[in-house]
């Protein structure tokens, strides 16, 4: 019975585990083939020694089989949670933090409100004790308020909750000295205690408030790019059918095509299906127009076949094979373009808790110090000296992966300054940011070392500025990049910005490699030089569009150099050169993220945007792309053909790849109609 049930186990194809930012070789899928197999001959095994009646051997298959099911369970475990994180997880994350904000303002409100009516009594000279039933309910919400936060925090360890929970002790502290100044009529001290306390909120609602917008950008990236890997799998799968379609065309023998139409009629049935997918990157690269052509050439080849002209068929299904394999191109460099932006945000993202976890602890060591005895100072110190390496490591992972922004506000008037010019923003060396908070540190610590305790408290103060200053940067290059996928390049966009969207693809291609090169074989690495030299060409060609950029050149001497050891298959060589490339043209796409301001706009409908509907929108043409699947799927004419009825013999190749293809995809709607009215 426990084999049958094995054997009838419904388990969806478990995928592999998305890549992180320093993932040399991509993730394997996990081996949930082989344990099912292994369970399942060994459940097989313990049958037979049952029929012979040997325990001992019946028991030894009866463990192998629990073993390979418990390492099975292990591995859905884990997938399941990797699923809940791209889906559901980071929707209720986003969730939560929405509900804290809301609690958070609602508290600040009535805050406010009662600070109000103790400084309006406070300056009519009035008794106050009559407000202290009021103060006394928001404390007991506070209270709970945070009371929460403690069990989500225990159950879950959150690197986001500290910081905050920090801060709503002390608003909580600050309000029960309120109720004690207000209970005894000390309206003076109940007004102070209350302004403390409404500061500290609106400290803690801006905290949330980064959290909440930080979830939300991931959130938003992981679903497209979530929704682009299925995309990629479905168009795989559908011209891998095309391709078997053509071949069983070829080898018809009978004038019976009838085993054939319901194979055609599905294809086209998935190509509908997949194409709302496709909307998703229809800004960054055409799919619609070749998935269009497929379309039609389908709906020929179908009506070649049906009309016994097996030549005309194979050569429309020929055609439509190479517009389906030029979508499938282009998703999958969307694709990959999507994962090596995804994979710098997580750590981003992982990275701005970092740092908010580190002011939040120097700021609850520099509280501890004010109230410290002389006692307590060794014991402060050496809290001190391990924060300060947790920073010294954290800082320096950070100048590793961005390149070293400099502090926010400077990085701004800095890029101001460069659009006003002619050349590319050159950062300099002497303002590595995001090491700065170590420094400040180190120097609290001997300060400390030394009795100099105001002295200490001064730099430890300096330091929090510094990470929350850091925090603000790595927030502002997460939005940055977060808008790079979606870049739609038009004749007037920037071209800073159109290079820097070819350099994402040749970045992306290149960590594509570097990975394949990690795990090829011995012999397989030649193979890949060609690629790799590829590459480097490319990456000089950018190196001299516009204002020739120092990095990109130095990119390419890298690639090169890489191709070059390639030759000699000298694995440390070549991985050598391909980290120093990956990790130089990360600067730069960091970099000119930022000068560039590639964030993504939020939506607000204007004359001429999609929502609009308007002249020049994409609403003034069923063919713009936006609406894919509209025009994939079709408005039926009157004769109930969606191809292109064009009278006299056809050669739908040539007319596709000399003229139609030419035009842009609005201008289609125009040709299309031109021809069936033609026919008519």
């Amino acid at each position: 019975k426990l084999r049958k049930r094995l054997l009838t186990l419904l388990l969806p194809t478990v995928p592999a585990p998305r890549t992180e930012l320093f993932d040399e070789t991509f993730p394997q899928a996990p081996p949930v083939e082989t344990l099912l197999k292994g369970a399942d001959r060994a459940m097989a095994e313990a049958l037979k020694q049952f029929a012979s009646g040997e325990q001992d051997a019946v028991i030894s298959q009866q463990r192998e089989a629990e073993q390979a099911l418990t390492n099975l369970v292990e591995l859905v475990d884990r997938w399941s949670v990797e699923m809940g994180i791209q889906t559901l997880g980071l929707s209720t994350l986003v969730a939560v933090t929405s509900e804290r904000l809301a609690l958070i303002e609602e508290y600040e409100a009535k805050l406010i409100a009662l600070l109000e009516k103790t400084d309006t009594a406070a300056a009519e000279k009035q008794k106050v004790d009559g407000l202290a039933e009021a103060q006394l309910l928001l404390s007991k919400e506070l209270a709970a308020f945070n009371g929460d936060l403690v069990e989500q925090n225990q159950s879950d360890s959150d690197q986001d909750i500290p910081p905050l929970l920090s801060r709503m002790k002390r608003a909580e502290r600050a309000m029960d000295r309120a109720l004690t100044s207000l209970k005894a009529n000390e309206a003076d001290q109940a007004i102070s205690d209350q302004e403390q306390a409404a500061d500290i909120l609106a400290e803690a609602f801006a905290i949330v408030t980064t959290q909440n917008e930080q979830l939300g950008l991931l959130q938003s990236l992981l679903m497209f790019q979530r929704s682009v890997r299925f995309a990629n799998g479905y168009m795989g799968d559908i011209v891998a059918e095309q391709w078997d379609l053509l071949a069983a065309t070829k080898a018809l023998k009978s004038d019976d095509v009838s085993e054939l139409l319901p194979m055609f009629a599905h294809l086209r049935r998935c190509m509908d299906d997949v194409a709302p997918l496709l909307d998703l990157v229809a800004e960054r690269v055409d799919v619609g127009t070749p998935l269009t052509f497929a379309a039609s050439d389908l709906e020929d080849a179908v009506d070649s076949l049906e009309n016994d002209d097996k030549v005309d068929s194979l050569d429309a299904q020929d055609v439509a094979a190479e517009s389906l394999g030029t979508v499938h191109t282009l998703i999958k460099a969307v694709k990959s373009q999507t994962g090596y932006v995804a994979e710098i945000i997580e750590f981003l993202h992982d990275s701005v808790a970092d740092t908010a976890m580190l002011e939040y602890q120097q700021e609850e060591l520099k509280l501890k110090i004010k109230s410290a005895t002389q006692a307590q100072f060794k014991a402060l110190a050496e809290e001190q000296r391990k924060l300060l390496t947790k920073a010294e490591k954290n800082g320096q992972i950070l100048e590793s992966v961005t390149g070293g922004i400099p502090s926010y506000s400077e990085f701004v008037k800095r890029a101001k300054d460069s659009h006003r010019g002619n050349g590319d923003l050159v950062l300099p060396k002497e303002m590595p940011a995001y090491t700065e908070p170590a420094k400040l540190m180190r120097e609290a610590s001997v300060r400390l070392d030394s009795s100099e305790v105001q002295e200490a408290i001064e730099q430890m103060e300096l330091a929090r500025a510094a990470l929350q200053e850091n925090a603000e940067s790595l927030f502002a290059v997460i939005s940055m990049l977060h808008g790079l996928p979606n870049i739609e390049i038009l004749t007037h966009t920037d071209p800073g910005v159109e290079r820097l969207v070819d350099v994402l693809a040749v970045a992306s291609a290149h960590k594509v490699l570097f990975r394949d090169t990690n795990a090829a074989e011995q012999k397989e690495i030649k193979a890949l030089a060609e690629w790799q030299s590829k590459l480097a060409t490319r990456c000089e060609e950018l190196s001299k569009v516009g204002e020739p950029h120092a990095m990109l050149q130095a990119a390419s001497t890298q690639l090169a150099a890489a191709a070059t050891s390639m030759q000699s298959s000298d694995r440390d060589t070549i991985q050598r050169s391909q980290k120093v490339a990956m990790q130089t043209l990360r600067h730069f796409i960091i970099e000119q993220a930022l000068i560039l301001e590639t964030a993504a706009p939020p939506p607000s409908p204007s004359p001429g945007d999609p929502d609009d509907g308007g002249e020049g929108s994409d609403g003034e043409s069923a063919f713009a792309a936006g609406f894919i699947s509209d025009f994939v799927s079709g408005e039926a004419p009157k004769d109930e053909r969606a191809g292109w009825n064009v009278r006299g013999e056809r050669n739908r190749a040539a007319l596709n790849q000399n003229f139609a293809r030419e035009l842009p995809l609005e201008y289609r709607g125009l040709l299309k109609n031109y021809y069936e009215r033609v026919a008519k």
